[in-house]
């Protein structure tokens, strides 16, 4: 699991060698090499605010001891940290010290673990932006962002309350709205666009995910936009069948009516094609058929 990968990985790793950048007229200088030298966090934290402030200073002396303190937080939260409070900080500390697809990958992951799905939701998909967007040094696998992936869509529907898709730095929808993240692809979106029951009503999460897919199409301005509607195992599957498919109608003309004038093509697949339950979900539980519970979207 990318949990126990990221155990012995750690972010990227900091040289323990002087620093090898200009050697400008920064007051801080050989302090600052000799506490990241010596494993000095507290001095080297210190030095940090010290430097993030001064004119003198060079940008690259500041990432420098910035990614060593980013390193370091992120170990001590995933090797020595006993709280879920500790963890927490030490991962948001590791954050503000270097934006970091791991940091917030497993910051996500403690959320997770202890079902606060909306932080949890959120905290994946800033993930996922950073894999879009962030330092392309910081290498992740097709397996890995595939489970970061999984777990943001899975956190979002079982969120109690709506979560803002991120946008990326060029102000794109970001998040789970990011279908190609490297070498991985994602043929559709899950989105939980929920209904009342028995009905083709939507309720109040599902009308703000409605919103939020009409938002991202308008923008992407797709020339078909494709929804699949699909429900859990409870019913027949014939009704389900035929539930799905009026939902998937249903969004398709919400959609119309927010503007959208591409060709829309809809399918309803009920029951048959239930997702797999991430880490932590009891197939078969009401936390797995939220997760089922779902329109799928995909466009070109």
């Amino acid at each position: 699991m990318l949990g126990m990968k990221l155990k012995t990985a750690g972010l990227a790793l900091i040289s323990t060698v002087a620093f090898m950048g200009p050697a400008l007229a920064c007051p801080q200088y050989d302090a600052v090499v000799t506490a990241v030298q010596a494993g000095d966090k507290a001095l080297a934290t210190q030095l940090h605010e010290e430097i993030v402030v001064s004119a003198e200073c060079d940008d690259a002396l500041r990432e420098w001891v910035g990614d060593y303190l980013a390193r370091e937080s992120f170990l001590f939260a995933m090797q020595e940290a006993t709280s879920i409070e500790e963890k927490r900080e030490a991962f948001k500390r590791a954050l503000g010290f270097e934006k970091h697809w791991r940091s917030y990958a497993e910051l996500g992951r403690l959320e997770w673990g202890v079902k606060n799905y909306a932080p949890a939701a959120a905290s994946f998909q800033l993930a996922l932006n950073e894999l879009v967007d962030g330092d392309p040094s910081h290498q992740a696998s097709e397996e890995e962002i595939a489970e970061v992936y999984q777990l943001a869509s899975a956190a979002i529907a079982l969120a109690d309350q709506p979560v803002s898709m991120p946008t990326t730095r060029s102000g794109d929808a970001g998040g789970i709205f990011k279908t190609k993240i490297r070498g991985f692809e994602v043929e559709e979106v899950p989105l939980p666009i929920t209904f009342e029951f028995d009905s083709t009503t939507f309720d109040a999460v599902g009308l703000t995910y409605a919103e939020a897919l009409v938002s991202h199409v308008m923008q992407l301005s797709p020339d078909v936009v494709r929804l699949a509607g699909h429900t859990d195992p409870q019913g027949s599957e014939d009704y389900n069948l035929s539930l799905s498919e009026a939902r998937a109608a249903a969004l398709r003309d919400f959609m119309r009516e927010r503007g959208y004038d591409g060709e829309i093509e809809i399918i309803g697949l009920g029951e048959s094609q239930l997702p797999e339950p991430p880490q932590g979900i009891e197939v078969g539980s009401e936390e797995h058929y939220r997760i089922a519970r779902r329109v799928a979207f995909s466009a070109e």
